[in-house]
């Protein structure tokens, strides 16, 4: 099961070495609840799920793809289904649950999560796109975005650092 998990999150996010805010491959065939595994026990699963979470933070701060999308908006696509759409209560309810954890085992690449979700809910406030989500669960994360100390207007990383600490690199060809 694990591998499988691993092999869909790969192939939506081919080509993250180089970029994290990338277009990836966001079909429906590689869906999977990600947020699930952001404490998994296998390092593998568990990096791999924390980069989908910011290659869909990344795509949707570039606007180049727009994963976490409302029940009402992704209704209106026939091949909607609710099963298979990426929640963003769902993801940001897994980050703040696992914070701790993702910050001791990934401290760049959830620096970035934070700067990702700053700099979103400061273009946009989230309360205004996701009309359903408990607004206590933004509260909470505005709380924790607050004491990051993350400056959203600095981008926080080097794309190069965060790739080396979960152990992907690429070669320029």
């Amino acid at each position: 099961m694990s591998k499988k998990i691993v092999d869909k999150a790969k192939h939506i996010l081919k080509g993250i070495q180089f970029d994290l805010e990338l277009a990836f491959d966001w079909n429906k065939d590689h869906y999977d609840n990600y947020y699930q595994y952001f404490t998994h026990p296998d390092n593998e699963v568990r990096k791999w799920s924390l980069l989908i979470f910011a290659g869909g933070l990344g795509n949707w701060h570039l606007e180049s793809a727009q994963i976490f999308r409302t029940i009402k908006e992704l209704k209106k696509y026939s091949e909607f289904n609710k099963y298979k759409a990426y929640h963003f209560e769902d993801y940001v309810q897994s980050f703040l649950d696992n914070k701790d954890a993702i910050k001791q085992d990934f401290p760049l690449l959830y620096n970035q999560l934070v700067w990702y979700l700053l700099r979103l809910d400061n273009k946009k406030r989230c309360e205004y796109i996701f009309r359903t989500v408990d607004k206590q669960l933004l509260i909470e994360l505005r709380q924790v975005l607050s004491e990051s100390g993350i400056d959203a207007s600095k981008f926080p990383n080097n794309h190069e650092d965060i790739m080396k600490e979960i152990g992907l690199t690429f070669k320029p060809v």
